[in-house]
């Protein structure tokens, strides 16, 4: 299916559809001459794109339990891949639903990744500090399909790297899902701190997790993991997230009652369009082969935003010049330049909104008509406004000097740190019965991964 973009009416929390959203949201009426910013200004600026979330394979049959059934045999261990076992199932009854046509409900989603993620990380931990004792009965393949990938496929891999950064992704992309259907209720502020959250999940993979996997000389090839996997990826959605905090973060200022400070809002604008020129520079530099994977729709609407937001930061600029009395000529010369960005632009060379006729954007056309009638009255007013009073110059063109060169980024990725666990003890069937006695936990890993791993060889070699 395409994606689509839902206006007007309050759409359903629980959808997983991959599509365009604008907010319903909806200001008290104006006065006929109000020249405040529109609704519509709102709308725009907060549309975004809806992601699925990754997905397990449905009826996959993986078990922890099963797979350690030898090894695993002290009670603490098996009571670790007990819980392993049913935070997957849940997660992945969650994902793809157990019955059909249900529905994501992206905040369950999150919850459910985030407490498997711990069960997936002391087996990984358990693994690397016991090489020569993590054998298994039966193979664990793990099976993920991508959430940002237009098409749907599956990847396999029997590495536990892979299961846990899959399992990240999948609570990253869960918060994006629940922003999304805040910002559709209006609530810009909560939705702005979800897509932080997911942001910081993206950070850790690109810089830490996945660097980690690399580094211990994994085999595995960009083409056989899904994007949520890839470091230039992650880095870049790292950025196109923070960008739409920020979008939301502008939206909770505009619906403010009174007058916002313009000259602020005019620089967070100029940020949003600085960060998603940073995000498709990333994605061609760092993963250009993953480009052609994602629904073409979303660069479309990434271009979009682009330009409407520096038509915004002009228009919001000039407000603040013209709120101020510093130069009404120079005001109304910005007001001219916002009314250029915003017009669809005849080819991709120029400067202006692309065409959104037959897109999944063209549902953004009366909310488009609505700010470009705005925009060009509130320049009919001003320039009367000047002829009559005030007899400022307007210049043909905005001085170097006067435009801003760099837009201001207010949003952080919210910090995202994976619970530090310790292993659980994993002995051969061969050895505990030399022992002879029960097997107790292994000692916190207060020292470092070798040196705990000749403990548990001294201890077992023992008797």
């Amino acid at each position: 299916r395409c994606p689509e973009i839902q206006k007007g009416s309050q759409p359903s929390r629980r959808c997983n559809q991959a599509c365009f959203r604008g907010s319903s949201f909806q200001m008290p009426p104006k006065s006929k001459r109000d020249l405040s910013h529109p609704d519509a200004v709102i709308r725009l600026a907060s549309a975004v794109h809806r992601f699925r979330c990754p997905e397990i394979q449905k009826g996959s049959r993986l078990s922890f339990q099963k797979a350690f059934r030898s090894t695993g045999a002290h009670s603490e261990t098996q009571a670790l891949m007990k819980k392993a076992d049913k935070d997957r199932g849940k997660l992945s009854e969650l994902l793809v639903g157990k019955d059909k046509g249900t529905s994501v409900a992206y905040e369950s989603v999150a919850t459910a990744a985030k407490n498997y993620l711990p069960s997936v990380n002391r087996i990984l931990i358990t693994c690397k500090v016991q090489p020569e004792v993590a054998r298994l009965d039966e193979k664990l393949v793990f099976e993920w399909c991508s959430g940002i990938e237009h098409e749907k496929k599956y990847f396999k891999s029997e590495a536990l790297m892979y299961e846990l950064v899959m399992t990240v992704g999948c609570e990253a992309m869960a918060k994006a899902g629940s922003a999304c259907d805040y910002s559709i209720d209006g609530e810009f502020a909560a939705s702005s701190r979800e897509f932080q959250a997911a942001a910081g999940m993206f950070q850790r993979l690109a810089t830490d997790q996945l660097p980690k996997w690399i580094s211990r000389g994994s085999s595995v090839e960009q083409k056989d993991i899904p994007l949520e996997s890839r470091v230039g990826v992650c880095e870049a959605f790292k950025t196109l997230f923070l960008a739409i905090a920020q979008q939301m973060a502008v939206a909770t200022v505009l619906i403010k009652p009174g007058v916002p400070k313009y000259s602020l809002v005019g620089k967070l604008c100029l940020g949003i369009a600085d960060q998603m020129e940073t995000f498709v520079s990333v994605m061609r530099s760092k993963a250009p082969e993953s480009m052609e994977k994602i629904d073409n729709n979303l660069f479309t609407l990434i271009t979009f935003q682009i330009n409407l937001h520096k038509g915004l930061s002009n228009y919001f600029m000039a407000r603040g010049i013209w709120e101020t009395h510093a130069d009404y000529g120079l005001a109304i010369a910005m007001m001219n330049g916002a009314i250029q960005l915003i017009k669809t632009r005849e080819h991709s060379g120029m400067e202006g909104l692309p065409e959104i006729k037959k897109t999944p954007l063209q549902s953004l056309s009366k909310d488009l008509t609505d700010l470009r009638a705005h925009m060009a009255l509130v320049l009919r007013e001003w320039e009367k406004d000047n002829s009559q009073i005030y007899f400022s110059r307007v210049p043909r063109t905005i001085p170097e000097e006067k435009k801003l060169q760099k837009g201001l980024v207010m949003v952080k990725p919210t910090p995202y740190d994976i619970e530090e666990v310790e292993p659980a003890l994993l002995i051969l069937p061969s050895a505990r019965a030399s022992l002879g006695r029960p097997i107790a936990p292994p000692p916190p890993a207060h020292n470092s991964d070798e040196e705990y791993a000749r403990e548990l060889q001294r201890r077992l070699n023992m008797g």
